[in-house]
């Protein structure tokens, strides 16, 4: 039947599938999410194979494939997500060599998710390989939306971050949290965004919002690892952070994006209090027969502890770990 179709009954076949798509998202049931949306990329396809010249139809499958094989990941089905992402490559390398100024970002862009289908594998190592070369990628763009090229540094760093965590290289993981956390709030003020009340996120231009769930986990991440290592203070301004993001998400998010802001804050304040009582955390966390240092006039740094990944994760949105 699909063949026998105009090009406008094909293309408004997409659009029903992909309406869908979204509407068995709002039900959260990712699985018909994903069925609708893989439907609408066969029919994408058959569009691309009428006129593989044209970039419209090749651009739309592209980007489909990339929206598709996150649908797919969240489905639980991370090696079908890497194999569309695969076809999405393919695709954007065809347009980049058409309009390499609007096409680079969006290729790094799928190249960074294939290190996502590795984090859900638990493959840490590989994810990291993969990230490093989607860094490389979004390092190397010249020209084009300078907010999606730098927002895409900041999410990349957030998640080799998280595979470096996962994988059991806190201290190295941190070191890309802190990264991103640096960029991300150089741009923001760069844009002129306080941020003091939590509608900010939803009037900030649309590389802020995307990026906002990277930010959030690495700020998350960046708190808890700091407070892990007893230095209370750092991890005070990461929880402003976190609290800055999280209060935005919420604002413009549902239900669980207010229950994880709800959760963030109640980390926050006990990392606050420990900031501004560092002493007596400290005998909090050692316990009264122990000792801890202090060293010129205060605190050089509290008692450290090994980190909670189960906690990191899921305040950072990322699920429990593999």
């Amino acid at each position: 039947m699909i063949g026998r179709d105009s090009d406008g009954d094909l293309e408004q076949r997409v659009n029903d599938l992909l309406a869908g798509a979204r509407a068995a998202g709002a039900r959260r049931d990712v699985r018909e999410q994903a069925r609708y949306s893989g439907e609408a990329m066969d029919v994408c396809r058959v569009l691309v194979g009428r006129h593989p010249g044209n970039t419209r139809h090749v651009a739309a499958l592209a980007g489909g494939l990339y929206n598709h094989a996150y649908r797919l990941i969240q489905a639980g089905r991370p090696a079908q997500a890497r194999d569309t992402l695969t076809e999405a490559v393919g695709h954007y390398t065809t347009l980049v060599a058409a309009d390499r100024r609007r096409y680079t970002v969006r290729l790094c862009d799928v190249r960074l998710r294939v290190a996502l289908t590795y984090i859900m594998e638990g493959g840490y190592d590989e994810a990291v390989r993969a990230g490093r070369a989607a860094l490389a990628g979004y390092e190397a763009v010249a020209g084009g939306d300078r907010l999606e090229r730098e927002f895409g540094l900041v999410r990349t760093h957030t998640l080799i971050g998280r595979a470096l965590l996962l994988g059991g290289q806190p201290g190295t993981a941190l070191d890309e949290f802190d990264t991103a956390l640096f960029a991300a709030e150089r741009l923001r003020e760069e844009a002129g965004i306080a941020g003091t009340d939590f509608s900010w996120l939803a009037s900030a231009p649309e590389s802020f919002r995307q990026a906002a769930p990277e930010w959030l986990g690495a700020a998350v991440a960046a708190m808890e690892l700091h407070d892990a290592a007893g230095k209370w203070s750092v991890a005070a301004g990461a929880a402003n952070i976190a609290m800055r993001v999280a209060g935005g998400l919420a604002a413009i998010g549902d239900d669980t994006a207010y229950r994880r802001f709800e959760a963030i804050m109640a980390r926050a304040k006990e990392i606050w209090w420990a900031a501004e009582h560092p002493v007596q955390a400290a005998a909090r966390r050692t316990g009264p027969t122990e000792e801890f240092m202090i060293g010129g006039g205060g605190l050089l740094h509290g008692p450290r502890l090994e980190p909670n990944l189960t906690v990191i994760s899921r305040l950072a949105g990322w699920g429990d770990p593999s």
